[in-house]
C-alpha cells in the first residue's frame, strides 16, 4: 500500500511539476563510421553519420567540441575511423568524463565474426568486442552504446554493465548481413510517433522500439525475409530483449534521453532558488529510478519517499509564489 501511495504521488507530480533536465552532467558523443567496403555503402553510411551529428548538435544541443566523429573519409574537424583514433578518443574520455556525465557511442558500418570473436570493421585493423570493452570500461560516465552493424550481437553481453544501455542491431552472431537499424534508430530519435508516452521527449527505449518497428516495416515492404533483430540491455545481465518481447530490460533506457530540457526561470531570486531546488530533486528521483535494480525494495522506498515528499513541498511553494492573484 505504501509503495502504491508513493507511485501515485509521483504520477501526480509528473503532471503538476514542469519537467526539467535530467542529471546528465556534461554530454559527450562518439560516432564511429568504419570501413564501408563499397561505394554505395560509403555514401549511405556517411549520410547516417551526418544525420546523427546534426541531430545531436542542432536538436539536442550537444557542444560541438564534445561530439567526436571518426569517419572513413573525415571532413573538417573529424578524424579517420581507425583503431588508433578510437583509442585516442576513448582514452581522452576516460580522463575527462566523470560519473555525473553521459557518453553516447554509436557504431555505423559493418561488423564481422569468425566464431571466436566479434569485430567492428574499422579503416585498417579492426577492434574486437574485447578490445572495445577494455577501452570503454575506464570511462566513469553513464553510457549508451549502439552497435548498429551486422554481427553486433556479441557486443550486447560483452559491453553490458552498470549504468549502461547497450543496443545491438542483431540477436545472433549469424545475422551477418548489412543492417538498416542505423537509419531507423537515427530517424526515431526525432520522430513524433516514437514519443510513446507523449511527454515531448524521446527516450532511448522509445527510439529503440520505434526503430525496431521501422526495420520490420522495411523488410515487409521490400518483400524480403528480415535478417536483423535488435536487442536492448540496460540491467547489466547481458541478455537483453527484443522490442516486442517482455523482460526486465528497458526501465533505465526509458529514463535516458540524449536531449536536456532547460529548467524554468524566474526574475524573482526566491522563486529561482526554489526552481533550482525543484530541478535538483527531479534529477535525484530520475537517478534513483535508474538505480532501482541495484537497491533493495526497502532502500528504494525509503529514499524515494524522502525525495518525493521534499519535491511535493518545494513544488507547493513554487506554485504559491507564482500563481496569479
Amino acid at each position: 500500500m505504501r509503495r502504491r501511495i508513493l507511485v501515485a504521488a509521483l504520477l501526480l507530480l509528473s503532471v503538476a511539476t514542469p519537467r526539467v533536465a535530467t542529471a546528465q552532467g556534461t554530454r559527450f558523443a562518439v560516432i564511429v563510421q568504419g570501413a564501408s567496403g563499397d561505394p554505395d555503402y560509403a555514401t549511405q553510411h556517411r549520410s547516417w553519420v551526418d544525420g546523427l551529428a546534426k541531430i545531436l548538435l542542432d536538436r539536442f544541443g550537444f557542444d560541438a567540441d564534445r561530439i567526436y566523429v571518426l569517419a572513413e573519409e573525415p571532413k573538417a574537424g573529424e578524424t579517420r575511423g581507425t583503431a588508433e583514433n578510437v583509442r585516442a578518443v576513448l582514452g581522452r574520455l576516460a580522463k575527462e568524463a566523470t560519473a555525473q556525465d553521459f557518453v553516447f557511442v554509436m557504431l555505423i558500418g559493418h561488423g564481422s565474426t569468425d566464431g571466436a570473436s566479434a569485430k567492428f570493421n574499422l579503416v585498417g585493423p579492426d577492434l574486437t568486442m574485447e578490445e572495445w570493452k577494455v577501452l570503454l570500461d575506464p570511462v566513469a560516465a553513464r553510457m549508451a552504446i549502439v552497435n548498429s552493424t551486422s554481427s553486433s550481437f556479441p557486443f550486447l553481453a560483452g559491453l553490458s554493465g552498470k549504468n549502461r544501455v547497450v543496443i545491438t542491431a542483431t540477436n545472433s552472431a549469424a545475422q551477418r548481413y548489412h543492417t538498416m537499424f542505423s537509419d531507423a534508430f537515427i530517424r526515431s530519435l526525432t520522430a513524433p510517433e516514437a514519443d510513446a508516452d507523449k511527454n515531448g521527449r524521446i527516450s532511448l527505449l522509445e527510439a529503440f522500439d520505434n526503430a525496431a518497428r521501422l526495420v520490420a516495416l522495411y523488410y515487409e515492404q521490400s518483400d524480403h525475409l528480415s535478417t536483423e533483430t535488435a536487442l536492448i540491455d540496460d540491467n547489466g545481465d547481458g541478455k537483453g530483449r527484443a522490442a516486442n518481447a517482455t523482460g526486465d530490460d528497458g526501465s533505465v533506457a526509458g529514463l535516458t534521453y540524449l536531449d536536456v530540457v532547460a529548467a524554468p526561470r524566474s526574475s524573482d531570486p526566491e522563486v529561482q532558488a526554489l526552481l533550482l531546488k525543484q530541478q535538483g530533486l527531479v534529477e535525484q528521483i530520475d537517478d534513483l529510478r535508474r538505480r532501482r535494480s541495484s537497491l533493495s525494495p526497502e532502500e528504494f522506498d525509503r529514499e524515494f519517499e524522502r525525495l518525493i515528499v521534499d519535491l511535493a513541498l518545494v513544488s507547493r511553494d513554487v506554485r504559491a509564489r507564482t500563481i496569479k492573484k
